[in-house]
């Protein structure tokens, strides 16, 4: 019987405990029984995230090294150094060797992702966004953790969004939509928000119901969505009531400036003189 699962799993254990000595030798003790690339991969990055956690620097670059001089024809052995080179606020140099994995793997997704992610922490989101719409022009481009196009879409969706993009936003958003069971989109909060914006009351009322409806869980943020879409629409008395259910959430209640204009006409018949507790952002 090969060991090599019940070596695994009882390094992760002792890893988990931070007995990362121990967790080094069985780690060790495993590759003897795999020939799989990408499990010789993980293993020996497994290594050196031990060396890395009981103090020894030096050593664990040079592990990771070697994983990328022993395995350069596998894109795995550059996502676990990036990694790392996160980890230490390397952000130049993960950069840097993540763009020259996507020239050499173009179609390995996870460094795509990751990539992108890097580039949003370092507030690049539009290079962010270039990686992504690059990674969507592969035509057999591979499942990175169980990620796929829809959640390429979606990010996307989200990073225009937060750059103030909303129509391209909204575009995105619909395409992961086309791709992804409804019941398992979990973006319909934010496309009601570009509903909006696009000055489509309709469709932002639609979208923020789904979401009440698959989410199960409605917040403060949730009810004043779903009050900006009925105040566009005419709706005052709904949209008070959904207002005073936000507001009786956390006896508060916090506004920002858009959603000042669209409740101007509940300003002007004085809803908001019952409330005590409403905090406005400046505009």
């Amino acid at each position: 019987m090969n060991p090599f699962f019940s070596l695994i799993r009882d390094a992760k254990k002792l890893e988990e405990s931070k007995e990362f000595t121990r967790a080094f030798n069985l780690y060790a003790e495993s590759e003897k029984f795999t020939t799989s690339e990408p499990s010789l991969i993980k293993i020996k990055a497994k290594k050196a995230w031990c060396l890395y956690s009981v103090g020894n620097p030096g050593e664990t670059e040079n592990l990771f090294q070697e994983i990328i001089q022993n395995f350069e024809n596998h894109p795995l052995s550059i996502t676990v150094y990036s990694r790392y080179l996160i980890k230490l606020k390397r952000f130049k140099s993960a950069r840097s060797i993540l763009k020259k994995s996507l020239e050499l793997f173009p179609t390995y997704l996870e460094n795509y992702l990751l990539l992108a992610s890097l580039l949003k922490d370092m507030e690049r989101s539009d290079e962010a966004i270039e990686v992504l719409k690059s990674s969507l022009l592969q035509e057999n481009l591979s499942h990175g953790r169980g990620i796929e196009k829809k959640d390429i879409w979606a990010e996307l969706g989200s990073l225009y969004f937060s750059r103030g993009d909303f129509n391209s936003a909204l575009a995105s958003l619909k395409q992961s939509l086309k791709l992804t069971k409804e019941e398992e989109f979990v973006y319909f909060d934010l496309l009601a928000l570009c509903f909006l914006d696009a000055e489509d009351p309709e469709n932002a009322l639609e979208s923020i119901k789904k979401h009440i409806k698959y989410c199960k869980e409605i917040d403060p943020e949730t009810l004043i969505i779903l009050a900006r879409a009925h105040c566009r629409l005419g709706r005052l008395e709904e949209a008070s009531n959904n207002l005073i259910q936000a507001y009786s959430i956390e006896d508060s209640l916090y506004l920002k400036a858009m959603d000042f204009l669209d409740f101007a006409p509940l300003l002007r018949n004085g809803f908001f003189t019952t409330l005590e507790n409403i905090e406005w952002d400046e505009p």
